[in-house]
């Protein structure tokens, strides 16, 4: 059984302009997904019952800013100014090198959190919302 660890991760995003690109400096990713549940229990039945519903998804990523140019760190982060957003970036999330394990869709940047210490690396958190389906290459 092949094992992924966490340092083989990545992302790339494009905010609707153009192609998927990498986003230099990555550390972390999370994708949390979520689905409503509805009650189905009919009159008269003796135990509960339960169907899916709407699903919906959001996440972060964590990056250490480096300043590059031509990967898509500076988009990324810049795309939390976009007024009236469409949600039409497209993000992908690689939980590998080959870059054939990801999940993949269309979203929003929702946030945005810097910080830089004195001694440390200046870091970037990004809040995202899913708008869509997400699609399952794991």
């Amino acid at each position: 059984m092949a094992i992924v660890r966490g340092e083989e991760g990545s992302v790339a995003f494009d905010n609707g302009s153009g192609s998927v690109s990498a986003v230099a400096g990555t550390t972390a990713w999370t994708l949390d997904m979520t689905k409503d549940v509805y009650e189905t229990t009919a009159h008269g039945q003796t135990s509960r019952t339960f169907g899916g519903g709407l699903k919906s998804a959001t996440g972060t990523i964590d990056l250490q800013y480096t300043a590059t140019s031509g990967d898509a760190t500076a988009e990324l982060i810049a795309d939390i100014n976009t007024s009236e957003d469409p949600a039409d970036a497209s993000f992908n999330l690689f939980l590998d090198t080959t870059g054939a394990k990801k999940y993949s869709f269309n979203g929003l940047v929702t946030g945005l959190g810097a910080s830089s210490t004195v001694g440390e690396l200046t870091t970037q958190t990004v809040n995202f919302q899913v708008s869509g389906d997400v699609t399952f290459a794991v």
